[in-house]
């Protein structure tokens, strides 16, 4: 895989330095239908530590594009077969790659968040889902959930007002469709709900939280 080497600190909790070690753009990933990329943390307290985290919807080109389209469209099709077998592909694969490479936790955001809740439900491995559709669905049969080992474990799960994805969820809504109840935040374009999902807000209204925790 390629190498890459980023900086950045919160008190070596939020921010990490850290290097790829598996390319999240190599033709094996696309053929097995998910992409994601494992980190290593170079320093701080969770040195050493592996972070696999899974990209969502991905459009960079037409691959990517069609498979991740397809899966998070038959994320509400789960009543539907063969519909909703794409993204139940999906998450049996991210379940295999997280048992393969044993990573210390997971992540993802949008689609990527869901195959991370559902990669904890089968694991146990801890993490956090950002802007992510709930995986629970209506009914139990219709959940995507692999397992129930999410049970205890520390697992965040953070979600934006007004976020279209964010919002979806099964009869009970959103609080009650994920491993976690959810971290709500706070509306940042209330005109763009396009501009509600990206995680930039998320992750600066984190950072500014680190860095009054570490002060």
């Amino acid at each position: 895989g390629i190498n890459a080497e980023y900086g950045g600190n919160c008190n070596g909790l939020l921010r990490v330095d850290f290097k790829q070690f598996h390319n999240s753009q190599s033709q094996q990933n696309k053929d097995n239908i998910v992409q994601l990329g494992i980190y290593e943390v170079l320093k701080g307290p969770h040195k050493g530590k592996k972070i696999m985290a899974f990209r969502g919807l991905d459009i960079s080109d037409s691959v990517s594009a069609k498979e991740t389209i397809i899966q998070a469209v038959s994320i509400g099709l789960q009543s539907v077969s063969p519909l909703r077998d794409p993204i139940r592909r999906a998450v049996t694969v991210s379940c295999e790659r997280a048992r393969e490479h044993k990573p210390d936790f997971v992540t993802g955001h949008s689609l990527g968040g869901l195959l991370a809740e559902c990669v904890c439900s089968d694991t146990g491995i801890q993490g956090a889902s950002f802007n992510a559709p709930g995986p629970i669905g209506i009914i139990n049969r219709h959940t995507l959930l692999p397992g129930e080992k999410y049970n205890g474990v520390k697992f965040e799960v953070h979600l934006t007002k007004r976020d279209p994805v964010s919002l979806y969820g099964g009869i009970g809504g959103a609080n009650v469709s994920h491993i976690g109840y959810p971290i709500w935040h706070p509306v940042q374009n209330s005109q763009n709900l396009i501009e509600n999902h990206y995680t930039r807000y998320i992750i600066k209204q984190l950072a500014e939280d680190c860095d009054q925790a570490g002060s």
